[in-house]
């Protein structure tokens, strides 16, 4: 043989032995188990951004709610406080 084959049929084998020591280890039951794996992970996700949504929504509210009592809280301090301030007869001494 020349040494154009040889090297050709070395080059073949050097490629062709990872392939078929490969082969052995894939099956088709692989790959239905990485579809059921990826659609699994699909799902946890796509729940986990359901529930985010949700609860940037009720900490949303909550904020909203606090934010509204304490503006009513200093609405009614400034409205004693002015009441108590025309209440007293400025005549007076303190």
């Amino acid at each position: 043989m020349k040494l154009t084959v040889k090297v050709c049929l070395a080059f073949a084998l050097l490629f062709a032995l990872p392939a078929a020591a490969g082969a052995d280890q894939w099956d088709r039951f692989d790959r239905i188990e990485r579809m059921r794996m990826r659609n699994e992970i699909r799902r946890e996700v796509r729940e986990a951004v359901r529930r985010a949504r949700r609860d940037s929504y009720d900490y949303r509210r909550d904020a909203l709610r606090e934010a509204r009592r304490t503006v009513v809280e200093a609405r009614r301090q400034m409205r004693r406080a002015m009441r108590e301030a025309y209440r007293r007869d400025w005549g007076r001494p303190l």
